[in-house]
């Protein structure tokens, strides 16, 4: 079993669950935007409605990726992947 993980974003530590360590990493919007199955727009229409500020700069930063995934919550389509591939292994058998 992995260990989570914690960053420090905004001057608070986050611990980010093993599972999703994978998509923390600077990203573009469109990139954010196709994870969560919505348009570019839509993505600002979401950030600014929660009031989430991030750089007007084409990549976001890590701390700015983080803080979308704690406001939004994790990709839906993300966490299906993960739990359908943890019903594909076959359960442990005890001896």
């Amino acid at each position: 079993m992995k260990n989570n993980i914690k960053y420090q974003v905004n001057g608070r530590y986050v611990e980010i669950p093993a599972e999703y360590a994978h998509l923390v990493c600077m990203k573009r919007r469109d990139e954010l935007a196709r994870e969560y199955d919505i348009s570019e727009r839509d993505l600002r229409t979401l950030l600014r409605e929660h009031k989430i500020k991030v750089s007007p700069k084409h990549l976001l930063r890590i701390e700015e990726v983080i803080e979308v995934y704690l406001v939004l919550g994790w990709p839906l389509k993300m966490h299906k992947d993960i739990v359908h591939n943890k019903m594909d292994t076959p359960p442990k058998r005890s001896s």
